[in-house]
């Protein structure tokens, strides 16, 4: 799939069938930084936003879990660096994937097990990726 408008540099990786998780950053007007998304039957289940404390854009760092249902409200993260959400953010992605695919509406995203021992090399390369984002942006 290509990525959506105001992702850039993306990357994705496929987790297990029907889940993959994509990785970029974004500059768009929610907001600039690092970010990732995991999808479940091409349905986004989680957002991570990493803007730290919104230099440029207005975006302050947050996630968005089970968009479609939730009309993409935002969960804020911690006041941080875009470093700090980047941390919180894996760890959302590691403690909190299963609880965004059993509370979603789709019977088979509910489905899902996600296999934690699968999950954790993506998480790292995934945090790996963000953290040289947000070198790369100087932020």
């Amino acid at each position: 799939m290509a990525p959506q408008q105001g992702r850039n540099d993306w990357v994705e990786y496929p987790i297990q069938d029907h889940v993959r998780l994509e990785v970029y950053w974004r500059d768009d007007r929610a907001g600039y930084g690092p970010a990732a998304s995991v999808y479940a039957y091409d349905q986004e289940v989680l957002r991570l936003d990493c803007f730290g404390e919104a230099k440029k854009q207005g975006g302050k760092g947050h996630c968005h879990v089970n968009l479609k249902q939730t009309r993409a409200r935002q969960w804020m993260y911690p006041p941080g660096s875009v470093r700090d959400h980047i941390v919180h953010a894996m760890h959302d992605l590691k403690q909190n994937l299963g609880y965004c695919m059993i509370t979603n509406t789709d019977e088979k995203i509910q489905e899902i097990k996600i296999d934690s021992e699968k999950l954790a090399p993506f998480v790292q390369e995934a945090e790996t990726k963000m953290l040289a984002f947000a070198d790369q942006l100087n932020l």
